[in-house]
């Protein structure tokens, strides 16, 4: 059986480098171990780049420069960064009209769901709408 595809948007990959401030650090950074042990395959949008770099540098991490620079190579070396199809843009556009999100928060709903895959997320408002699921909840689907 093929493993798990594993959407994560920033609320989650922020976590993976800082805990500071954070909070279910531990759920976060048991999907990369479970990336690690090739139980699930772990995607992340190249707008993520963005994100957690604006996080890192802009919230409560007021993280340096250099910093921000590091976790993101990390980040690139980390796992596969992937584009939106144009289906799935607009996927995404629909997915703001009929929840309200932000083309950002729906860009990931939408490559997950059009990939087959559960999103990772913190997000209220995706969480909401019922388009991802926290990480504690995916690593407990995929030990069943």
């Amino acid at each position: 059986m093929p493993p798990t595809v594993v959407v994560s948007d920033a609320s989650v990959v922020v976590k993976w480098f800082h805990e500071i401030g954070e909070e279910d650090v531990g759920p976060a950074r048991a999907l990369l171990d479970a990336y690690a042990d090739e139980r699930i395959t772990l995607l992340v949008l190249d707008l993520t780049t963005y994100e957690v770099g604006n996080a890192l540098l802009r919230g409560s991490a007021a993280a340096s420069p250099d910093g921000v620079a590091t976790v993101l190579e990390a980040l690139s070396e980390l796992c596969p960064r992937v584009s939106l199809e144009p289906a799935e843009r607009h996927l995404a556009a629909g997915l703001v009209t009929e929840h309200g999100l932000t083309f950002y928060d729906a860009a990931y709903a939408a490559v997950a769901r059009a990939r087959g895959a559960l999103l990772a997320t913190y997000d209220r408002a995706l969480l909401a709408a019922g388009l991802g699921f926290q990480p504690s909840s995916i690593l407990e689907q995929i030990q069943t």
